[in-house]
């Protein structure tokens, strides 16, 4: 049991970090009756972005830090400088601007779940969850399963289970097919030893999402306890194709 938990929480940091870069996307518009560097900061913020997401990190932190320039009070402009050093693993920089991003505007959700994100992985759990929850009081924000989903797999990291699942079927509930909260609650209820309620989590993730390693070990173990050879079978071979070399199809290979 104990070894399972520990999976759960070492596949946790990446997904916290895609719905981070996820919720980047689309995160400005420029208005043409603002200013001329209102608007310019707007633009630099977004080839920032798309220098960030092209892996172009130098030419990134040109784009955002003439966007600070042109406007210092762009919380967007924050919030993406606070990504770039989170991913440079700039501490203590990243923090400054995620909290600067997330005082400039206080309805940014955007900000407050990439700084919550931020706070979890640095092990502040109940920091983290305030700005998840701050996140998920606007009413207009777009993705509310991002901030429902990381808070649920913040709290894993305390094993606060009962809560961290009230969160991710807040997260279903917001977007049903999001894949990230579907294999977290199919991880989930399988602990629970709940695995029909498990494959019907595992069924929707790999109808909306490729299959992982991870994920196809997971329906693996789920079928052998509901004694379904042939589903089994079938999970496997897609196992060994794609993920030869994984640790999960080791694991398989020791069952047989």
């Amino acid at each position: 049991m104990r070894d399972r938990i520990l999976q759960i929480r070492q596949t946790l940091g990446h997904w916290l970090l895609l719905a981070m870069v996820l919720s980047l996307a689309g995160c400005v518009t420029v208005d043409p009756r603002e200013s001329k560097n209102v608007r310019a900061s707007k633009i630099n913020v977004q080839l920032g972005i798309g220098y960030m997401q092209q892996n172009n990190l130098e030419v990134a932190s040109e784009k955002l830090l003439k966007a600070l320039r042109q406007n210092p009070k762009s919380a967007a402009a924050h919030n993406a400088y606070a990504m770039l050093q989170d991913r440079l693993l700039q501490k203590d920089k990243a923090e400054y601007h995620y909290k600067k991003a997330t005082k400039l505007d206080r309805k940014d959700s955007q900000a407050a779940n990439n700084y919550g994100t931020f706070l979890c992985r640095n092990n502040r759990v109940a920091e983290s969850e305030k700005y998840f929850l701050r996140a998920l009081k606007n009413p207009l924000y777009k993705t509310p399963e991002f901030a429902y989903t990381n808070a649920g797999l913040c709290l894993l990291k305390i094993d606060q289970n009962e809560r961290a699942m009230d969160y991710l079927r807040k997260a279903l509930a917001a977007r049903s097919n999001f894949p990230t909260a579907l294999i977290a609650m199919g991880r989930l209820v399988f602990e629970q030893n709940k695995f029909s309620e498990a494959k019907i989590y595992l069924d929707r993730f790999h109808r909306v999402a490729t299959p992982t390693a991870t994920s196809l070990w997971l329906a693996i173990r789920t079928e052998l306890e509901l004694n379904s050879s042939s589903d089994v079978d079938a999970l496997a071979e897609n196992l060994e194709s794609n993920f030869p070399d994984s640790d999960e199809y080791q694991s398989w290979l020791k069952t047989q």
